[in-house]
């Protein structure tokens, strides 16, 4: 909804009150009459009009911002931070607890913010009161604030901040990831039926990843780099150990750096919804700032409440956090652990900003520097070792891992090319030219004459025939004769394609192999297959299917828009419940509901319940202040209290409140029991339940 739909769509009370409250003089009688009649269709259009032009004027916004005291903007900064909606008890205690003063001078603030018509409370589900911010208005004043809003740099020179070496990890998330696959497709790695690894599994690893991962906290990033692999579906059981997923493997290489990225913020917002918002919060700052942790926690606290405000009250979805929901902390050892975070010790705490591979993962822009520059090569030596630093194409890395035993990780991992490496490398499909061809071409150098040569003679005859799968046999040139000979000799129906090129029957095939092995040829024992569905550039599967489905789940996307239906806005009166006008519900032109910081829980009943007004267990000073809003508003009361006497058995009653007293350091309150008939003192301390009775 937009301002012209905001302003046109308000219950005619409340636009009197913007009226009265920012219209000129002359229209006052206007505002008044409506108060009682009620504004004509042409009125309306014409206040709404003038309401819609005022608001729309950012001058006129800042002006009226000016005017305010510097503790109306903090409030606001808090409301818009929790995405314009709170509960009113959690508002007032975090406002309290970020920037002092009491609560009651806070809900003064929110109130008189309230007569100003810049805050709203609900009717649906009071007690208890949330503060709520039309959209409208907060995208008015989200302009205005937008240098606040976010996560402000802390004021302190480079050298001030000391780098923690716990908590900074620099490996490149894809050299990480693909070399880590690498290891798990050369060594089997066992895994328990409840997913976990086998203890002397999970040394190996640790012990192996330690160069690249770091020593300090090499099992967390294992554990991060085993998340991250059966999320995306890289690896999955069988037979106990952990595999590599061929086609999904070929899926993850054949994907651009931007769609790779994309894959891991998906991760991420599977982990914790609000981790993208978190890093757009720190990529604001320049890269030469720093965010203190204090001020981090407290907007990422607002931001998370706001979430948890949005799907209980406004999305009427019953949520209920975790544990120590009031005060979360922000998920920062994800993207540490991905190596997108930098933290370290500084003259007021900790600090923390995005690390330069976490800005260039935010923005999206040189991600091929990080993990797949083309310029980058390996290095084969004569020993049969290859390096491969970091910045390698991924496709590349992972080739070498198919050719090579991956030996050591680091900057620069080092590959070990074995007669078994090699003859494994040619039975899944890797052919001997092809391989010279890849290493020569790969190397910055080019492959070393010994190399060849020595790949030629471990590879031997190996695969100069193959089988495929349509059961076309293939020969090089110098075995086509020989090829075509054998199944003269043997009898074996067959057509000739091409030089080289021969089909047979598919029930022929052992037999063929048979006389092949026979003869010493040496036959490929593979299958070549051939559809277009294993081209991994057409391909779209999970990992596609993830992008794809990325968007379906919009609770705390960033560019959601809360929405408020604007007829179940509530104006807000006076402070406290102990004094002054309290918050109207506009029903007709009747006012009755209780508001401010009188009713705590506000999380604690299911919206449902508590738009009927859930019986709640109060401390004595919150019961009292409920009684005395029911006197001032002149509202029965539903008391859940013990029996009073012979003729009364207790349990749930409709009372009349009268007045509260104190005496002899108990507190009590005096009202007319409807069932009963007859006045009755009724002690705070045993009131075991208490709401305003509809």
């Amino acid at each position: 909804m937009d301002l012209a739909g905001f302003f046109r769509s308000l219950p005619h009370p409340i636009l009197a009150q913007y009226h009265d409250r920012y219209g000129t003089e002359s229209d006052k009688a206007a505002a008044t009459r409506a108060g009682i009649l009620g504004f004509t269709d042409k009125e309306s259009a014409a206040i709404a009009e003038g309401l819609i032009e005022k608001f729309g004027d950012r001058h006129w916004v800042r002006a009226r911002l000016k005017e305010m005291p510097k503790t109306h903007h903090v409030a606001l900064i808090g409301l818009l931070q929790s995405r314009g909606i709170a509960g009113g008890t959690w508002l007032l205690q975090e406002l309290t607890q970020a920037h002092g003063m009491s609560e009651v001078l806070w809900a003064e603030v929110l109130h008189s913010l309230g007569l100003d018509l810049w805050v709203f409370g609900n009717s649906r589900q009071s007690p208890p009161l949330f503060y709520v911010m039309p959209e409208p208005l907060a995208l008015e004043l989200r302009h205005q604030f937008r240098k606040r809003l976010g996560l402000a740099p802390a004021k302190v020179e480079e050298g001030d901040v000391r780098l923690s070496k716990d908590t900074n990890y620099r490996h490149p998330v894809g050299f990480s990831v693909v070399s880590f696959l690498a290891y798990l497709r050369q060594h089997p790695v066992k895994v328990t039926r409840k997913d976990e690894v086998f203890k002397k599994h999970h040394e190996e690893l640790v012990a192996f990843f330690s160069s690249l991962w770091g020593d300090s906290a090499t099992e967390k990033v294992l554990e991060w780099h085993l998340d991250v692999v059966r999320e995306l579906g890289l690896v999955h059981h069988r037979g106990g150990h952990l595999e590599v997923d061929d086609l999904a493997l070929a899926e993850f290489l054949s994907m651009s750096a931007r769609q790779r990225r994309d894959v891991y913020m998906t991760y991420f917002r599977r982990r914790e919804k609000l981790l993208i918002w978190l890093m757009d919060a720190l990529v604001d700052m320049d890269p030469e700032e720093w965010g203190q942790l204090r001020s981090l926690r407290t907007v990422y606290r607002r931001r998370y409440m706001g979430g948890v405000f949005h799907r209980r009250y406004v999305r009427k979805s019953y949520y209920l956090p975790p544990s120590g929901f009031y005060d979360p902390n922000p998920p920062l050892e994800v993207l540490q652990l991905a190596g997108l975070l930098e933290s370290g010790l500084g003259p007021e705490g900790s600090y923390l900003r995005l690390s330069r591979a976490g800005r260039i993962f935010v923005s999206g822009e040189g991600l091929n520097q990080l993990e797949a520059n083309a310029g980058v090569k390996f290095m084969l030596q004569p020993t049969f070792e290859i390096l491969a630093p970091v910045g390698l194409p991924l496709k590349t890395l992972w080739k070498l891992g198919e050719l090579a035993e991956l030996k050591r990780v680091d900057r620069a991992s080092t590959y070990l090319l074995t007669r078994e490496s090699l003859r494994q490398a040619l039975d899944e499909g890797w052919r001997r030219d092809q391989l010279i061809r890849f290493l020569a071409e790969g190397s910055q150098v080019g492959a070393p004459q010994n190399v060849k040569s020595t790949i030629r003679d471990w590879a031997g005859k190996h695969g100069e025939i193959e089988f495929h799968d349509a059961l076309v046999v293939t020969a090089n040139k110098e075995r086509a004769k020989v090829l075509q000979k054998l199944l003269d000799d043997n009898e074996i129906a067959h057509a000739k394609l091409a030089p080289g090129v021969i089909a047979v029957a598919r029930e022929q095939r052992e037999e063929l192999l048979e006389a092949l092995r026979g003869k010493k040829l040496d036959p490929a024992p593979g299958v070549r297959k051939y559809d277009i569905a294993d081209d991994p550039d057409k391909r779209r599967g999970h990992l596609h299917g993830m992008l794809d489905g990325d968007s379906e789940d919009t609770f705390d996307g960033r560019d959601e828009p809360m929405f408020f239906p604007s007829k179940s806005l509530v104006m807000l009166g006076a402070p406290t419940a102990e004094g002054g006008k309290e918050a109207m519900a506009q029903r007709g032109f009747r006012s009755g509901r209780v508001g401010s910081n009188a009713v705590g829980a506000d999380l604690s009943i299911k919206p449902a319940a508590a738009g009927a007004g859930d019986l709640l267990k109060l401390s004595p000073a919150k019961t009292i202040s409920v009684i005395k809003a029911a006197i001032r508003l002149s509202l029965d009361l539903d008391v859940l209290y013990p029996s009073t006497g012979d003729n009364d058995p207790g349990g749930l009653s409709r009372v009349t409140p009268a007045e509260v007293r104190e005496d002899g350091g108990a507190s009590f309150f005096q009202g007319h029991h409807h069932r009963l008939d007859e006045d009755i003192k009724f002690q705070i301390k045993r009131i075991q339940g208490i709401r305003l009775a509809p």
